[in-house]
């Protein structure tokens, strides 16, 4: 953390989420505290590697940056999710992180596009570029309360991707949360669609999931 960005915080009166110290809107040790990088699998088989899991205090990290215009979490969000995205940097190809869009509805009442948003603090914690390749080609339905088949019905065929440029050809998907992995699938289905390579999924936590990878020690 800069100078600037401390003062900054301090200046806002910022506390930490978790255990209410002053300074940062999520401080270094709690932060490191769930981190816990693992594996979940979309529907399709597509691998995802999520840097949390979707308890408690990540929940209200992320829907107080998605729904409440929380912009200071973007920060620890967006290292969260850069240690995810860890094997991006190993990829024969260096991929450009591509966020899921949210839908224009979404953006309309938020005020924003939170994924955007994190995709962007991610990179300038990889070094990665990132690059708007998805956007929503039809209207979908929120899909809180669908069951795993409808929310694969949902978002069937929705997504369009802008086709890959020269110099980037790999694409790294990257979201919040995953819920059943429907959305991500779709994702990955719209742009190989359009001629992308897709080397790998990430997300910043993963609801529910299970299989433990790895423990890291510590955040960049």
């Amino acid at each position: 953390m800069s100078i600037a960005t401390a003062f900054c915080d301090l200046a806002l009166g910022r506390r930490c989420l978790q255990c209410d110290a002053a300074g940062r809107s999520w401080c270094d040790s709690c932060l490191n505290a769930v981190l816990e990088v693992h594996r979940r699998v979309t529907p399709s088989g597509r691998s995802v590697v999520a840097a949390v899991r979707y308890e408690p205090a990540v929940q209200q990290a992320i829907l107080s940056h998605k729904e409440h215009g929380q912009l200071g979490l973007a920060r620890p969000l967006g290292r969260l999710l850069a240690a995810a995205t860890e094997g991006a940097r190993q990829a024969p190809a260096i991929p450009v992180l591509v966020p899921v869009p949210s839908t224009r509805a979404a953006s309309r009442q938020r005020g924003q596009d939170h994924a955007r948003r994190l995709a962007r603090s991610a990179a300038a914690v990889t070094g990665i570029g990132t690059r708007w390749a998805l956007a929503w080609g039809r209207p979908v339905d929120d899909q809180a309360g669908l069951t795993v088949q409808g929310r694969r019905d949902n978002v069937d065929l929705a997504m369009r991707a802008s086709p890959p440029t020269r110099r980037h050809t790999t694409a790294w998907i990257v979201d919040d949360v995953m819920t059943t992995g429907a959305t991500l699938d779709e994702a990955a289905r719209a742009l190989a669609a359009s001629g992308w390579a897709v080397a790998g999924i990430s997300v910043v936590a993963a609801v529910d999931s299970r299989t433990a990878l790895a423990r890291r020690g510590g955040l960049r």
